[in-house]
């Protein structure tokens, strides 16, 4: 397929904000009469903004990516233990950041074509900073009845308090997620990027019913009387990034 060159590269933020500028091999501090940064930034232990990729070219008009699926976005991070990167589907033109430790590095991003890089950009830096408006990495998490937020059992991989109590033939009410980081922020991750499973020591007690259109949401129907408990996972991709403790189900 055919050689993609453009003149340059457009990194926007989730408003469509440009956030990174480059032009013919050079980092822009200003672009189309306003100021852009230089540098972009990285929240410690969370997730950036989604940041998509838009090309130039010699008119310095937008295009977008090349359609094949001969070509696809690479990301080079010259210190992977401070900062790495997370793309929604791997097709994607479009990356989040996460900071793993304060300080900063370089990033350079390149159009992969058939085993080999089309066109690359220079280096550009990439600071990590504690970011409070942000949650941070999860310490634990809470069930609670989505409808009057009761709280039903909460756990962390220390400890758990409380626990599910239901009837056996009968199904639960909406029951939410929510997890929590250590400065106790609490919060649902961004979905489909985010997802859950679960394990439960005896299915033949309980069943877990996820519920459509409500990523966070699950009911509990009772199936025998007895006890089981219940692991919940968080999944970032396929990569499991957070497990407590399990929760108790008592089936009556």
């Amino acid at each position: 397929s055919e050689h993609f060159s453009p003149e340059g590269w457009l990194i926007r933020d989730a408003t469509q904000k440009p956030v990174l500028v480059i032009w013919q091999g050079v980092v822009q501090s200003v672009w189309n009469g306003a100021a852009v940064e230089d540098t972009m930034t990285a929240p410690l232990n969370a997730l950036s903004d989604h940041y998509s990729i838009k090309f130039l070219d010699a008119n310095k008009s937008m295009i977008n990516a090349p359609a094949s699926t001969d070509y696809k976005l690479g990301l080079v991070i010259t210190d992977t233990s401070a900062v790495g990167y997370v793309q929604d589907s791997p097709t994607d033109w479009a990356f989040h950041l996460k900071g793993k430790k304060t300080g900063t590095t370089t990033i350079e991003l390149q159009v992969q074509h058939a085993g080999h890089v089309d066109v690359k950009t220079p280096k550009f830096h990439v600071t990590v900073v504690a970011d409070t408006s942000v949650h941070g990495a999860p310490v634990g998490l809470q069930i609670l009845f989505e409808e009057d937020e009761t709280l039903i059992a909460k756990a962390t991989a220390a400890a758990v308090t409380g626990s599910f109590t239901g009837q056996k033939d009968s199904t639960s009410d909406h029951i939410a997620i929510e997890f929590f980081d250590a400065n106790n922020h609490y919060f649902q991750p961004e979905a489909p990027l985010y997802s859950w499973n679960y394990t439960l020591s005896d299915p033949s007690v309980a069943a877990i019913l996820p519920q459509s259109g409500e990523p966070w949401v699950f009911r509990i129907k009772g199936l025998k009387s007895g006890q089981t408990t219940l692991t919940l996972r968080l999944l970032l991709g396929n990569t499991v990034e957070f497990v407590p403790l399990p929760i108790s189900i008592v089936i009556q």
